[in-house]
């Protein structure tokens, strides 16, 4: 059998992969189906209340109260805009981070459960000379 070259492994090279590896964990999923998904659902509803609060203060009257009513209720919609997306993001951050964490604890597990290396025996002392 021929032995495989043990290859030379260092701290900084498996951050690097762990990093590179949470950003793709987290782009993927970003680009997932499913949050495109939500993300057009909560789109649209966030358009339609939009188009019902704009028709609701349309109706009302030109006054300014109404007038003040109404980029009030416009201001709401866009902050409920900006705040989903901000959450998604939040969301996904979490995920990754909790998936890091797992995967830490079970690296210092298999670190913590290796025995220490046995200490290398001293040598025999050397017998004493006969006179």
């Amino acid at each position: 059998m021929s032995e495989e070259p043990k290859v030379e492994r260092n701290i900084a090279d498996e951050l690097s992969k762990l990093g590179k590896q949470v950003g793709d964990a987290i782009k993927a999923a970003w680009e997932s189906e499913d949050r495109k998904k939500l993300q057009t659902e909560i789109t649209e509803g966030v358009q339609k209340f939009g188009k019902e609060v704009s028709e609701a203060v349309d109706k009302a009257s030109e006054s300014l109260t109404a007038k003040e009513l109404r980029e009030k209720a416009e201001k709401v919609v866009e902050e409920v805009r900006e705040s989903d997306v901000v959450e998604e993001a939040r969301k996904g951050i979490l995920t990754g981070l909790d998936a890091l964490n797992k995967e830490l604890s079970k690296l210092l597990d298999k670190l913590e459960s290796k025995p220490a290396a046995p200490e290398a025996p001293e040598p025999p002392a050397e017998p004493p000379a006969e006179a």
